[in-house]
C-alpha cells in the first residue's frame, strides 16, 4: 500500500511530465524564434551571399527566457489544478465514502458498515480502527442495553410484591400509627415504582431506542391531551393558546411527546405558588412554551435540567421529570430552555 503523499506526488508527476509533453510544440516556437532566430539570419545570409543583417540577441534571449519561465509556470499551474480538480478527488473517494458511512452510523443498526476498500494506507488505517471501535461500542451498547432492559425487570418484581403486601395490610385492622407507617411504605414504594419507570425511559431515549417517528400536528395533539389535565387538576386553570392560522407539524415519536408535555405540565403543577393558579400553554411556529406563576423566586437555571437537582426534588417528584423532557428534546434535535420572568416560570421548546 502506498502513502497519500507518495501517491499524490506520484500523480502530480505523471501529470506534469504528460503536460511537459503535451507542451514540447510550444518550447519548439519558442526556441526557433528567440534563441535561434539570429542564429538562422546569420546562416541564411551566409548561404545567400548577402550582408549579415542586424540582430539582437541580448533581446531576444532575455525575452526568451522570460517567455520560457512564463511556459514553464503556466505547465506546472496547469498539472496542480488537473491534479486537485479531479485526481486528488479520486483519492480522497475512499476518505468521503468513510465519513458518509460514520456520520450515518446508529448503534442499533445490526451490522457495522463495510467501508470501500483502499490501497492508501492511512484510509486503511482509518477504516481498520473506525471498524473496531464501531464494533466495540455496539458491544458495550448491547451490554448496556440488556442491563438496564434486566435490571427494570428484575426491580419492577420486588416493587409489585412489596404493593401487593401493603394493599393486603391496608385491608388489616391497623392503629392510627401502623396506618400511617404503611400509608408511608406505599408512597415511597409508588415513587420507588416511578423512579425505576423513569429511569428505564432515559436509557432508552439515551440509547436511541425510540425509532418509530410520524408526522404530527402538534396543535391538535396538545388540544386532546387538555381534558386530562383539566379533570385531574380542577383546581388549578390550565388554558392552552395556539395560532391557528400556522400548521405547526413535525416528525416525532408520539410515546415522548406525550412524555414531554406530561413532564412540563406536571413540573409546572408542581411549581405553581397560589391555589387557583394559571398554568397557560402556548404553541408558536416555531416554539412551544409551558408557564405558570411563582412564588418570586427563580429555579436553578444551571442545575435545573440535571438528574435528581436539588430544585427538581423539593417536591413530590423524582428529580428526572426535567431530565427526561430535556433528554426527549436533544432526542428530537430541539432546544429547551427556561427562564423567570414577570414571576412566571417559563419553560420554552424551541423546535429549530
Amino acid at each position: 500500500m502506498k502513502s497519500l503523499l507518495h501517491k499524490t506526488l506520484s500523480q502530480f508527476l505523471v501529470c506534469t511530465v504528460a503536460i511537459f509533453i503535451l507542451a514540447t510544440p510550444l518550447f519548439f516556437l519558442l526556441t526557433k524564434y528567440f534563441y535561434a532566430e539570429d542564429m538562422i539570419d546569420i546562416i541564411e545570409a551566409v548561404q545567400l551571399g548577402t550582408s549579415i543583417p542586424h540582430i539582437d540577441l541580448e533581446r531576444d534571449i532575455m525575452v526568451g527566457m522570460m517567455l520560457q519561465f512564463l511556459l514553464i509556470f503556466l505547465v506546472l499551474s496547469l498539472a496542480l489544478f488537473i491534479m486537485m480538480r479531479f485526481i486528488t478527488h479520486r483519492l480522497w473517494l475512499p476518505f468521503d465514502d468513510t465519513l458518509q458511512k460514520t456520520e450515518q452510523f446508529n448503534l442499533a443498526q445490526s451490522v457495522v458498515p463495510q467501508f470501500q476498500k483502499t490501497e492508501i494506507k492511512e484510509f486503511a488505517r482509518l477504516n481498520n480502527s473506525l471498524a473496531k471501535l464501531m464494533q466495540k461500542d455496539k458491544e458495550i451498547y448491547r451490554i448496556q442495553k440488556e442491563f438496564t432492559e434486566n435490571a427494570s425487570h428484575e426491580l419492577q418484581t420486588p416493587i409489585s410484591i412489596i404493593r401487593s403486601k401493603l394493599d393486603l395490610l391496608m385491608q388489616e385492622e391497623l392503629d392510627e400509627r401502623s396506618m400511617n407507617l404503611v400509608s408511608d411504605l406505599y408512597d415511597l414504594n409508588t415513587r420507588m415504582e416511578h423512579l425505576n419507570r423513569n429511569l428505564l425511559l432515559l436509557a432508552k431515549i439515551e440509547n436511541s431506542q425510540y425509532t418509530e417517528m410520524e408526522e404530527v400536528d402538534l396543535g391538535s395533539f396538545i388540544r386532546e391531551s387538555m381534558p386530562t389535565y383539566n379533570v385531574l387538576h380542577s383546581d388549578l386553570n390550565i388554558s392552552f393558546l395556539d395560532q391557528r392560522t400556522c400548521h405547526v407539524v413535525h416528525n416525532v415519536n408520539t410515546i415522548l411527546l406525550s412524555c414531554l408535555l406530561n413532564n412540563l405540565v406536571v413540573n409546572a403543577i408542581r411549581h405553581t405558588a397560589a391555589m387557583n393558579g394559571e398554568i397557560r400553554l402556548l404553541l408558536c411556529n416555531s416554539y412551544f412554551t409551558v408557564s405558570n406563576p411563582a412564588d418570586g423566586v427563580s429555579l436553578n437555571a444551571r442545575t435545573l435540567f440535571q438528574r435528581f437537582s436539588s430544585d427538581d426534588t423539593k417536591t413530590s417528584g423524582n428529580g428526572l421529570g426535567l431530565s427526561i423532557a430535556k433528554a426527549i428534546c436533544d432526542y428530537h434535535g430541539w432546544r429547551l430552555q427556561y427562564v423567570f420572568e414577570e414571576n412566571h416560570h417559563v419553560f420554552s421548546v424551541h423546535f429549530r
